[in-house]
């Protein structure tokens, strides 16, 4: 997701030899207009510079199309990029766009572009050399929608990728074994590639009920219940930013107060916000949704009343405990 100031330095002495040797070695893509590469952006001015200047430093102009999508940015973004990225296709929201609603007029404009693949690409990532032409030729020979590895920017080895669904709730894979595609249930939205069959038989995302938190993950599930392959390429690699806000912390995590946890129910950017726990859980499972939904609410109620008569320092103490890393 985009809604953050996170970022991260570009290091081009390091990253400009090794797009070269390396990047020539992997599929090549002929025509830029069937590729399209959606970012959606807001208020990310810097961040969303590094993420061009990388594109530019793999190469990727000479063989894809970029729209960003600058969701009523108030910083500067929009003059950075038309000034210093004129070979970018801007489309500009109001600032109610969220990420879905980014990602589907991106799609939308790829789609009148001529595109045969669509790329979801995050401004907080940075591709490795070789990552996006891998996405893109998997996509396209398995019709599948193709997701990559993306290590965090903390030594991470999976920040974002994908995963299963066990008890009808996102379990993200922990551990890869192998380079060899690794089929999964759904995927992080933060590099993806969707190739045209698969956006014909699925549609575009529902920014309705989903506006930002579940989305990615909506969509790319949805996507494998409809028997469309959802893969994971432990070759196509990225680095990502670290998204350290209120929407990814756990109920226990100390800086959860007892108000945050109740005014977050109606937080679209929230991974508890309510509408969109609903809609995904009776979207997808319908009335089997309904032991999951009571036990996620009820872990919710008991939990506020924890939250203010147990000191910080012992939730802190458990979140550490269990947090994996």
């Amino acid at each position: 997701m985009f809604f953050s100031t996170v970022s991260f330095e570009l290091l081009p002495v390091i990253l400009t030899p090794l797009t070269g040797p390396f990047i020539t070695t992997f599929p090549r893509v002929n025509d830029p207009a069937k590729v399209q590469i959606v970012i959606p952006v807001h208020n990310r001015r810097e961040t969303t510079r590094l993420c061009l200047v990388h594109l530019m430093t793999l190469g990727v102009t000479a063989w894809a199309e970029v729209i960003v999508v600058n969701d009523g940015s108030t910083d500067g973004t929009a003059e950075m990029i038309s000034t210093e990225h004129p070979w970018v296709q801007m489309l500009h929201g109001d600032g109610t766009l969220w990420w879905t609603g980014a990602i589907v007029t991106g799609m939308r404009t790829a789609i009148q572009k001529g595109a045969d693949c669509i790329v979801w690409l995050n401004d907080d990532t940075l591709p490795d050399a070789g990552t996006l032409e891998l996405l893109i030729a998997e996509a396209r020979s398995g019709q599948a929608i193709c997701g990559a590895v993306c290590r965090g920017d903390d030594d991470r080895a999976i920040a974002y990728g994908g995963g299963t669904m066990p008890n009808d709730w996102p379990q993200p894979v922990r551990k890869i074994d192998g380079q060899e595609p690794l089929p999964v249930q759904w995927l992080h939205g933060n590099l993806v590639a969707i190739p045209e069959p698969v956006w014909r038989r699925c549609g575009l995302p529902d920014a309705a009920p989903l506006a930002h938190t579940l989305a990615d993950i909506s969509y790319t599930y949805g996507a494998h219940q409809l028997g469309v392959p959802v893969k994971l390429l432990p070759r196509a690699s990225a680095l990502a930013a670290i998204n350290d806000s209120a929407s990814y912390w756990s109920w226990l995590d100390p800086r959860v107060n007892a108000a945050r946890l109740i005014t977050g129910l109606w937080d679209k950017k929230m991974w508890w916000y309510a509408p969109g726990v609903f809609y995904f859980q009776w979207h997808h499972f319908r009335w089997r949704a309904l032991p999951t939904l009571g036990h996620h609410f009820l872990k919710l109620v008991l939990l506020l009343p924890l939250k203010i008569l147990i000191p910080a320092r012992w939730l802190r103490w458990l979140n550490q405990r269990r947090t994996p890393r």
